[in-house]
């Protein structure tokens, strides 16, 4: 069964590439963003992850800024299978095979942590991309657990919100074993793993339902740090306090 899903990853990665490289260019943004909803919903399918949303909603008519806990390299594609969002994602992740290309084509914003004043730069990207309607997804604790817990939040990329007074969405991602009815580990990208073993990992334990819950948008707030606070306290809630 693994060997059969791998050979559809792999078909499904090129048409994905062949849909950013040939198709984008020709299609209207929101023509793009069914493209980029259809093509994570079928990755889902291919994981056995099932995908569930509970709480509010993403209002996509209006620029809002997202803020999820990080556990896998999935959690971009499962919010996208829900909703198509800009990411703010670590630079490494545009060096990845495929997935990089495809990830510069939806207009993700990079953000190299190890250089001074990039998190005002990406700050500012946002901003800029709020005016044009955006809704852009950052995940705050600066990388990814395992999956059972939610790690500190760094505040820098709230300063967006500030500035501009544009919602603050949390939003908490978690993964069930259907096996087992339990929070898995299994999808967690973290440590040293590389992006294969995370793969082998996630494919070995499936099937999975991916667990979406939704807070109320929090708004006039003139505080990053009390923001991101109250962003965290929020998402461990909607977590049932882990």
């Amino acid at each position: 069964m693994i060997l059969i899903a791998y050979i559809k990853l792999s078909f499904h990665l090129l048409k994905g590439f062949w849909i950013v490289l040939w198709t984008f260019h020709q299609v209207s943004d929101s023509n793009k963003k069914k493209y980029v909803q259809n093509w994570c919903g079928q990755l889902l399918d291919i994981f056995q992850v099932r995908l569930e949303v509970f709480g509010g909603t993403i209002d996509d008519q209006f620029p809002a800024l997202v803020v999820s806990n990080h556990i896998s390299w999935l959690d971009i594609h499962v919010l996208n299978a829900y909703l198509p969002l800009r990411f703010v994602a670590k630079k490494e992740v545009s060096t990845w095979p495929i997935f990089g290309i495809m990830a510069k084509k939806i207009r993700t914003l990079f953000i190299d942590r190890q250089t001074k004043g990039d998190s005002r730069n990406i700050s500012n990207a946002i901003v800029e991309a709020f005016k044009d309607g955006d809704q852009i997804c950052v995940f705050p604790e600066g990388t990814s657990s395992d999956g059972t817990k939610v790690l500190p939040f760094h505040s820098s990329l709230f300063q967006s919100v500030i500035n501009t007074q544009v919602p603050c969405i949390p939003v908490a991602i978690s993964y069930q074993s259907v096996k087992t009815k339990k929070i898995s580990t299994a999808p967690a990208f973290i440590g040293e793993m590389s992006l294969l073993q995370s793969i082998q990992s996630t494919l070995r334990e499936s099937p999975f339902v991916a667990r979406i819950d939704i807070g109320e948008p929090l708004v006039g707030m003139s505080d990053r740090k009390v923001l991101s606070d109250k962003a965290r306290e929020v998402i461990l809630r909607l977590r049932g306090g882990k």
